[in-house]
């Protein structure tokens, strides 16, 4: 047995941690619906819009139009699209945004705990405790509340590579350096899944790298693997950096819903008190759960039988888990740019990992070291880790707030009057000036020679909306209800015409003529190359990769 373990190794923790990433879903999949959570609207409305533009030919849209109540929201320039391409993909192959959604979160499941795995392997040398950091991590608390309570899908998908950006600034500063493309990768993959992760991430790693900076042997020659993952990172992120800041450059938008960082922030007790009983109940108040706390407490009493990775991890992780709290000043942070991440207890997915690396060498000391008690060893774990979630995940199906007709299942069709403005978050990325004229946008209403009529016939297409009330034929002046975003071009018929934008922030256009008015948004060259330049990114890294496994089986034979 011992001797097949050894052989296939690899090949089973990856069938390993496949299994528990189904496991993962099955308790809400078997509910046949996709509870109600925070975001849930808005990101399914986003894998809807991606799954019929994908049907449709259209790769990678932009402007979005067949959901949004068909307002013509430039959602794919400014919130992460990449990275959602599994679930619209799965919608599609499965018929059903349901288990598509499920396949998604699953994946990503995977992942986090494959990465997981890599890194802390690359860090203790040790399968067994990469193993199991990997399972503390994929069902940790913060996590399974990302992906069920909250339904928060960029948070949650980007907790998938925050392992390995964390790993490439350790190898960078103190480890391989040869591994600065964790980083890069890691953080171009983060901000590829949600921006508010991306700048905590950056915030959080400038903190340790200015700390770490004193100890830092052969600093020269460190810096440069640093620079070398900045590029990385500019050349993969390029894609959504580039469309994202010629938008931004263009004109003003108001902050994502703000939210007062002082009010959002919880006494320590409270928060201490909700992991202790690793409540997945939706509260607002969220954070690390049992498992992790424990890791805390008994790393500390533990804390000299520790190596120096897992010593630091632990003080670092739990300072953060202690930063979440309102003990910390918040209030100051309202005058910084850190005001736009809302909640501090986002900072509970990087307490996580931390703490992950940290309970997997805890872990690892239930039992003495060999190869069989070792796999007993990762037993244990498991079991306690996946008792804990599941536990959490019932309570939460089961508990009153689960139970609602906001949930939603495949026949649903997210629509609604003003009072349900939420549900699309529409005020978020329209200009400034737009968003001061609303419900232009929101009831299709446009000003026409100076007189406001709500337009009824209204076609999406990919990227872009037709107009086809004759009210517009033949008209001196019209404002139509959309946005005036950059790239934006106007046609009536074949014919382009020359478009500005309103006092009211929105297309205007004058001297119109027969026919349908269609709007659509078109890819600037510089959009273009940032696409080119990524793919060749991605491209160019899977091949180094591939051929580096492959040059290592051939030095080994």
């Amino acid at each position: 047995m011992l001797k097949v373990l050894k052989k296939y190794d690899n090949i089973l923790i990856l069938a390993f941690l496949m299994l528990l990433s189904v496991v993962f879903v099955i308790p809400l999949q078997a509910q046949h619906q996709i509870y109600f959570g925070d975001d849930m609207p808005y990101h399914i409305n986003r894998i809807k819009e991606l799954a019929t533009n994908i049907a449709q030919g259209n790769y990678f849209p932009q402007l979005y139009t067949y959901n949004f109540r068909e307002t013509g929201f430039l959602l794919g320039i400014f919130y992460p699209q990449i990275t959602l391409y599994p679930f619209a993909i799965a919608s599609l192959i499965l018929k059903s945004t349901v288990n598509g959604v499920y396949v998604g979160l699953a994946f990503y499941s995977f992942l986090s705990m494959y990465f997981m795995y890599l890194v802390t392997n690359k860090i203790y040398r040790r399968k067994d405790i990469a193993l199991i950091s990997a399972v503390i991590y994929g069902f940790c608390a913060y996590r399974a509340i990302d992906a069920f309570v909250r339904f928060a899908l960029g948070e949650y998908l980007a907790m998938a590579f925050i392992p390995l950006a964390l790993y490439g600034l350790y190898a960078i500063m103190f480890g391989n350096e040869k591994d600065w493309p964790y980083l890069g990768l890691g953080l171009s993959f983060i901000v590829l899944s949600h921006v508010l992760s991306t700048f905590l991430c950056v915030l959080i790693m400038a903190v340790l790298f200015l700390v770490g900076f004193y100890w830092m042997a052969d600093k020269k020659k460190r810096l440069f693997k640093m620079c070398y993952a900045v590029v990385l990172f500019g050349a993969s992120s390029a894609i959504y950096l580039v469309p994202f800041l010629q938008q931004q450059l263009y004109q003003k938008y108001d902050q994502p819903s703000p939210a007062n960082l002082a009010a959002t922030a919880f006494p320590l007790d409270r928060i201490f008190l909700v992991s202790l009983s690793n409540s997945f109940e939706r509260s607002g108040l969220y954070s690390i759960g049992l498992v992790l706390l424990l890791v805390i407490i008994f790393g500390y009493i533990n804390f000299n039988k520790l190596s120096s990775f897992s010593k630091l991890s632990l003080v670092i992780g739990s300072v953060i888990f202690v930063v979440s709290s309102n003990i910390f000043p918040w209030e100051i942070m309202m005058n910084t740019p850190v005001k736009v991440i809302q909640f501090p207890f986002r900072l509970s997915a990087f307490a996580s990992v931390l703490l992950a690396f940290t309970g997997g060498e805890l872990f690892s000391r239930l039992l003495p070291d060999s190869k069989l008690k070792k796999v007993g060893t990762v037993g244990i774990a498991t079991l306690v880790m996946l008792g804990t979630w599941y536990s959490g995940t019932r309570q939460f199906i089961n508990s009153p707030t689960a139970t609602t007709d906001d949930n939603f299942i495949d026949v649903k069709v997210y629509t609604g009057d003003k009072d349900k403005v939420y549900y699309w978050y529409l005020d978020q990325y329209n200009t400034k000036k737009a968003v001061e004229n609303f419900d232009d946008i929101f009831y299709h209403q446009a000003t026409i020679d100076g007189k406001k009529y709500s337009l009824q016939k209204i076609e999406a297409i990919p990227d872009g909306l037709k107009y086809k009330d004759n009210v517009l034929e033949e008209k001196q002046q019209v404002i139509l209800p959309i946005s005036n975003y950059k790239n934006l071009h106007v046609y009536q018929g074949k014919k382009e015409l020359t478009h500005q934008e309103s006092k009211t922030g929105m297309v205007m256009i004058k001297d119109t003529r027969t026919g349908a008015v269609t709007v659509k948004y078109e890819k600037s060259l510089i959009d273009k190359l940032s696409v080119i330049v990524s793919m060749i990114t991605w491209l160019g890294t899977l091949v180094i990769i591939i051929l580096k496994k492959f040059s290592k089986k051939v030095t080994d034979k």
